[in-house]
């Protein structure tokens, strides 16, 4: 894919030295990032050394630049497992608390579904005003204001670990108040 974009960019590049070496390594480049990666995240590795190499080329004063190309090319696979890591790390322990409550919430979706919006705003007020005043404090910036997990954290000066447990145990309380409401129609 690069080859073709620097075919057709090779009018654009500093240099015919660089056209060369783009031509000469990529397939390499290529090659090793899809040894190490899935092969829809290698391409765009790839892409991302030559982008690289093109943006720093005067700068570089190494004369290896097939070293240069690997060096950086495990650069960024280490980043993209890195970030991958972290989303997947944040994304299982939102899984796990989706799956705890599912039951539940798949089973009010539906009732809700079939009770008009003045009961569920009646029950809302009562349940808001059974939550301890931090839990208020939490439902308002999280489900009112809408704001993101860093900016709670932040007010609240607490890490995200802690804001997702409050936030688990918050709604675990809201759903058990809506079950009991729900049980009473």
């Amino acid at each position: 894919m690069f080859l073709f974009l620097i075919n057709d960019r090779k009018n654009n590049l500093p240099n015919k030295e660089l056209s060369d070496i783009c031509e000469k390594y990529y397939l390499d480049i290529y090659k090793y990032c899809a040894s190490r990666l899935n092969i829809s995240y290698a391409g765009d590795i790839t892409n991302d050394v030559f982008e690289l190499l093109c943006q720093k080329w005067q700068t570089l004063e190494n004369k290896n630049y097939k070293s240069w190309l690997y060096e950086t090319a495990e650069n960024l696979i280490k980043n993209h497992y890195k970030k991958h890591k972290r989303m997947a790390k944040k994304e299982t322990s939102i899984d796990e608390s989706i799956a705890e409550t599912a039951t539940y919430e798949e089973n009010f979706d539906a009732i809700f579904e079939n009770i008009d919006d003045i009961v569920i705003e009646k029950y809302k007020e009562e349940i808001i005003k059974s939550l301890s005043e931090q839990e208020r404090e939490l439902f308002d910036m999280n489900y009112i204001k809408k704001l993101s997990h860093t900016q709670i954290r932040e007010k609240l000066s607490i890490n995200e670990k802690a804001l997702e447990k409050r936030l688990y145990r918050l709604k675990q309380k809201i759903i058990i108040q809506i079950k009991e409401k729900l049980s009473k129609l």
